[in-house]
């Protein structure tokens, strides 16, 4: 029989390390991101975000491939690097609609946002946080391919003339990458935070990004009542976004007549709805009650 003793030691204060509200953000964004891809989950939860980013690299990786043999990039049916935004239109419209919910509304639903809300964080860093993982995966999604397509092109002699052209050619693909992670990721926590729950969120996600198609597409070409309302259309805006950023039009998806709209409308159109969507989601956290 083993003897039991009770030490009567009083109240011990926490002597460890402290630290701040920058930290407990880098925290949860690295968790958000753990969640978001699936990672130490089932295999299950893992399908969705692999299946996206395979939908994004594969495209990639065949006309890397290509080139390895064919080292003319007009041949390559990828006249421009703004092109491949058009190919993974689809990897994004799977991430949008069935993984990105998942960051934010399964917290609201577990009860788990109040906790944070109970450590250094608030509203605004807490969703400034979620933002911050969204966007980095929709990042990797959007840069990591056109990024290998310009170095293997590079180094199978397809790629941009010069250094300057080389330097160019980056800056634009940042750029355009940048814009549109930012743009979705702020999508994406707008509509996600209507609801706590997460296949309401993708499903509102999906038909909402069908609805602005449908209505850009058909108050646009339909209704031929201005070639404005293209904007409407946010994928279109997105990738159209992109393609102006190149110096170009996006000739093979939504033109015309988004097409003809000029660049400085597309441009204060796509920064004008980031801070919307932003502010609403700011918003509407800010009046959400948390119980426990």
């Amino acid at each position: 029989m083993t003897e039991a003793r009770i030490h009567d030691r009083g109240y011990l204060a926490y002597d460890g390390p402290r630290h701040g509200t920058r930290r407990a953000m880098m925290n949860l964004g690295y968790h958000t991101v753990q969640r978001v891809l699936g990672l130490k989950r089932s295999n299950w939860q893992k399908v969705l975000p692999a299946l996206a980013l395979l939908i994004a690299f594969i495209p990639a990786i065949v006309f890397i491939g290509i080139a390895a043999f064919l080292p003319r990039g007009d041949e390559l049916g990828l006249d421009s690097t703004a092109d491949y935004y058009d190919i993974i239109t689809g990897a994004l419209f799977l991430f949008m609609a069935f993984v990105a919910p998942e960051a934010v509304c399964t917290d609201r639903r577990s009860g788990m946002l109040g906790l944070y809300l109970a450590s250094p964080l608030n509203r605004d860093t807490y969703l400034a946080s979620k933002f911050a993982a969204i966007a980095a995966v929709l990042a990797t999604m959007i840069l990591g391919p056109p990024l290998l397509i310009l170095i293997a092109f590079t180094l199978a002699d397809a790629g941009p003339d010069g250094v300057t052209g080389w330097l160019t050619e980056l800056g634009r693909i940042l750029a355009s990458g940048v814009a549109l992670a930012v743009f979705w990721a702020a999508l994406s926590l707008a509509l996600s935070s209507l609801t706590s729950r997460r296949a309401l969120a993708s499903v509102g996600i999906f038909v909402g990004l069908l609805a602005s198609s449908a209505v850009g597409d058909g108050l646009s070409s339909g209704a031929e009542i201005g070639d404005s309302y293209a904007l409407l259309n946010l994928f279109g805006l997105s990738v159209e976004a992109a393609h102006r950023i190149f110096g170009e039009s996006d000739t093979e998806g939504p033109q015309p007549p988004i097409g003809d709209v000029d660049t400085w409308a597309i441009y204060l159109t796509l920064i004008g709805l980031i801070v919307a969507f932003g502010a609403f989601a700011r918003w509407r956290y800010q009046r959400i009650e948390v119980h426990g």
